[in-house]
């Protein structure tokens, strides 16, 4: 019990250790806020695909047809845990009327329903599973569920325009793309460059390119944090209720959706087909609020008040959600 609080705190230490320099930079004026929508850019566009390649490709588990039918309970699993969170998430904030708090509400919302599933997400079960290939395969497979509904529901709660709900952007974003391409050289190993022998030194593109997630992410939080007061970060006492949402009611719901099958033990022998939704859902907020609110004209302060207080409060509640959930 104790050994799994103190690895968990350890594994938020080593992350949140980048969101320092990040911290640092910024206040010293080494980095300007308007950067930030680059580095997000570099973000979704190569170091996440990369990091999702690199989980299907990189020293993969052997293609079956058990795999796949798992690969396919954790897709609905993830669907249906993004949108039993989004219902809940709206019952938790309906006593905000008016214009300027349905701004604030849909960020809210917003936070409370999307998790940091990739660029924390696949970072952390690397580390807290010492690298299991499934668990990082089903985590991943998390993402793509994540994705889909990222570019339809997400787009339209931060601007409650129904344009912004596009199937294309769903399909044709990047990540969704490097999920198709690692899927592909999962399930056709003959033309997976990234496993073979003979030519080894490819899956550095990979592993370099997807290593580059967490420390880029994490400086990203910390240039946010910098550029907020202490009153923007914690004096919306609503920012706590979208963070108990967030990092506890989300979980404990993907758990109770889970718990039918891990009472019956029909995933008995591959266990991270239930754990791994729960443990993305865990995850503290989605980055990509801050990067929405800033692409779409949304509430940009707010957004990134909420993103980093969620994201610091995750330290305390990351540790307690993992040990629950490893009993």
């Amino acid at each position: 019990m104790v050994q799994i609080i103190v690895k968990v705190l350890l594994i938020m230490l080593v992350l949140f250790a980048f969101a320092v320099p990040g911290f640092l930079l910024k206040k010293t004026g080494l980095v300007r806020a308007d950067s930030l929508y680059s580095v997000s850019n570099i973000l979704l566009c190569f170091a996440q695909p990369m990091l999702i390649i690199q989980a299907f490709a990189v020293d993969p588990v052997a293609p079956s047809g058990g795999t796949l039918l798992n690969f396919l309970w954790v897709f609905l699993f993830s669907v249906a845990a993004i949108f039993l969170t989004f219902f809940a998430s709206r019952l938790f904030f309906l006593f905000m009327k008016g214009e300027e708090q349905r701004r604030k509400r849909d960020v809210l919302v917003f936070i409370g329903t999307f998790s940091n599933c990739a660029f924390v997400g696949i970072p952390f079960v690397e580390m807290f599973t010492g690298g299991d290939k499934e668990a990082m395969m089903y985590v991943t497979v998390f993402t793509v569920a994540f994705n889909l509904l990222l570019w339809t529901l997400g787009s339209y709660l931060i601007t409650q325009d129904k344009k912004q709900i596009s199937l294309k952007k769903a399909l044709l974003n990047p990540c969704t793309i490097a999920s198709i391409v690692g899927f592909l050289l999962f399930l056709v190993p003959q033309i997976n460059i990234f496993d073979m022998e003979e030519a080894e030194e490819l899956q550095q593109i990979v592993t370099y390119g997807g290593g580059m997630t967490a420390p880029l992410s994490m400086m990203v939080v910390g240039v946010r944090i910098a550029e907020l007061s202490p009153r923007q970060l914690f004096g919306d006492k609503n920012i706590y209720l979208a963070a108990f949402v967030r990092l506890v009611l989300s979980a404990a719901l993907t758990y109770l959706l889970i718990l039918p099958f891990k009472l019956t033990g029909v995933f008995a022998d591959t266990p991270y087909v239930l754990l791994a939704p729960v443990i993305a859902m865990a995850m503290p907020p989605a980055a990509s609020v801050v990067a929405f609110a800033e692409k779409l004209d949304g509430e940009k302060e707010f957004s990134a008040a909420a993103f980093s207080a969620g994201t610091i409060l995750s330290v305390v509640t990351l540790p307690v959600a993992m040990l629950l959930i490893s009993l």
